[in-house]
């Protein structure tokens, strides 16, 4: 067994796509665009064929696994290779893909929750018809980069604001010129039947029940879309964990960190 690196191609947006497909929940995607995607890829070969693929971050954390069906049996294997080739020390792994996760788990000396993602029932629900929320333009983009630096410390030099601006999937609010909140609906691309949605609430403005009135809104938004509302936040977001129970969400899957 062999892990080749190589980059995003078609072989490997083809066997992600088998990935997907096998799924038990939808893939969060942050997590897809942010971390996946900046990780290193690689083929996973066999004597004559290939086998799957893995990505590795620049830490040595596995951020995803796949095995075609046919080569199952190897997986137990392919995390203890990768293990004994120095390329793996942890794991961040959903347990919306049991295989490699279950893998990972057999090797674990620690594992903790990291993230927890949702899915909707798919129900409209009421919203607040005094809530205006205004798609972002390209004007917002440097308040709405320094906003994110300020708030959840993201230094946002590669691009993002700007992407989500053109494909208008960010919006904000706004009380005369102070940013209140940005609310992110990202139409997933890999994943044509959800939409991902994202609040950060200033500061100076939580615990006014912002965020779940944003979220309810959106919500009616994907629904009329034709699309699937998921969303997610970190083991530690109390508060935002409410916000996205009481606009009708429940969680389908956990990211974990494993240590091996």
């Amino acid at each position: 067994m062999k892990f080749a690196k190589t980059a995003i191609t078609e072989v490997i947006n083809d066997l992600r796509s088998q990935l997907y497909s096998s799924l038990t929940a939808p893939i969060d995607a942050m997590w897809e665009q942010l971390y996946i995607s900046s990780s290193q890829h690689y083929l996973i070969e066999g004597k004559n064929n290939t086998l799957g693929y893995c990505c590795i971050n620049q830490a040595g954390c596995l951020i995803q696994l796949f095995l075609k069906k046919e080569h199952l049996l190897l997986m137990n294997k392919t995390i203890k290779e990768l293990i004994s080739s120095g390329l793996i020390n942890s794991a961040s792994l959903s347990s919306n893909e049991p295989k490699a996760f279950n893998a990972c788990l057999f090797h674990s000396k620690s594992i903790k929750p990291n993230t927890f993602c949702f899915e909707h029932l798919n129900n409209k629900v009421a919203v607040d018809p005094e809530l205006k929320i205004k798609l972002a333009t390209s004007d917002d983009i440097p308040e709405i980069k320094v906003f994110l630096k300020e708030q959840v410390g993201m230094d946002d030099t590669f691009g993002y604001t700007e992407n989500l601006v053109t494909r208008k999937e960010i919006f904000v609010l706004k009380q005369s010129d102070v940013l209140i909140a940005t609310s992110e609906c990202r139409m997933s691309d890999s994943q044509p039947e959800f939409a991902d949605l994202g609040i950060i609430v200033n500061r100076d403005f939580q615990g006014k029940g912002i965020a779940t009135k944003i979220m309810q809104l959106q919500v009616n938004r994907v629904l009329r879309a034709g699309r699937k509302p998921i969303c997610s936040t970190t083991l530690d977001n109390v508060a935002s964990q409410k916000a996205i129970e009481r606009s009708g969400f429940y969680c389908s899957n956990i990211i974990f960190d494993i240590n091996f």
